[in-house]
């Protein structure tokens, strides 16, 4: 039993350190019904680091490749805050769609360059959770505790641009999304290489959308994507270990599961008081 738990501790601290920024992240990004706008980031850090890998051959986390990945999260951010602006003609969600689709094919294109870089794709999309050192812990808790500060400091812009979209005068204020929009790349950034694609856009999106089935209020919403995030990430783990699965795509799967359990259950009830 203490090899389990000495196996499966830092996973578990670095995946819940994720819950808490990703939990929040969510609920923004669900009120700004922008759903794939973390998935689009995190595909083109991922981008950045294939290109770092193309031009110095790194195959394993360094600094440079860390900056490659960040400024092109930063350059696609200051597009976006842009872009909703300036085109109006295209939902900033399907815009959103198309930079995915765009980053996932240059990705594709640049590692098809590389020889052996299968692995790198494998690590981008599922990442490697359960091998996961306290040095990526200690990197990933820095990064997080820097945005969390920035957005605790900021909260009331933000919740305000997230609830309405624009100002009192009508006016998007870019700044204000480019800054929203970079610490998401910021924080996507360092974690591509711990926890991959999938499990990113899984914690962000799952747990608010279950919160927001269950609770109006902003700081309910928070606290129940952080306590439906916790379990499921134990839930995931244990199911990992126990059935020797990957990790990133079993907490993947409690998620689901109990969204849709959960969403099954809450119209059931629904349709029970509508009969009654």
């Amino acid at each position: 039993m203490f090899e389990i738990i000495h196996f499966l501790f830092p996973p578990l601290i670095a995946c819940l350190s994720m819950i808490l920024i990703f939990g929040y992240l969510g609920i923004h990004i669900l009120e700004r019904k922008i759903i794939f706008i973390d998935i689009a980031m995190a595909q083109i850090a991922a981008v950045g680091s294939a290109l770092a890998l193309i031009l110095f051959g790194f195959h394993e986390e360094t600094w440079i490749s860390y900056a490659f990945a960040f400024s092109c999260s930063i350059l696609a951010s200051l597009f976006f805050a842009i872009a909703v602006r300036r085109i109006t003609q295209i939902p900033q969600e399907a815009l959103i769609g198309v930079i995915y689709a765009l980053a996932a094919a240059l990705m594709l294109f640049l590692l098809g360059m590389e020889t052996g870089a299968d692995t790198h794709l494998e690590n981008i999309l599922i990442g490697r959770i359960l091998w996961v050192q306290w040095k990526d812990i200690m990197i990933i808790g820095v990064v997080y505790s820097a945005a969390g500060i920035m957005y605790y400091v900021f909260r009331h812009r933000f919740r305000q641009l997230s609830q309405s979209g624009r100002e009192r005068n009508g006016e998007v204020h870019w700044f204000w999304d480019f800054l929203f929009y970079g610490m998401i790349g910021l924080v996507i950034t360092f974690t591509v290489p711990v926890a991959g694609v999938l499990l990113i856009f899984s914690l962000i999106v799952i747990p608010a959308t279950f919160a927001a089935l269950f609770a109006d209020q902003w700081f309910r919403r928070i606290v129940i994507a952080w306590v439906v995030g916790a379990a499921s990430i134990l839930a995931g783990l244990a199911l990992s270990f126990g059935m020797d699965f990957s990790a990133g795509p079993s907490m993947v799967s409690v998620l689901v599961i109990i969204l849709v359990i959960s969403a099954g259950l809450r119209s059931r009830c629904k349709s029970n008081k509508k009969a009654g």
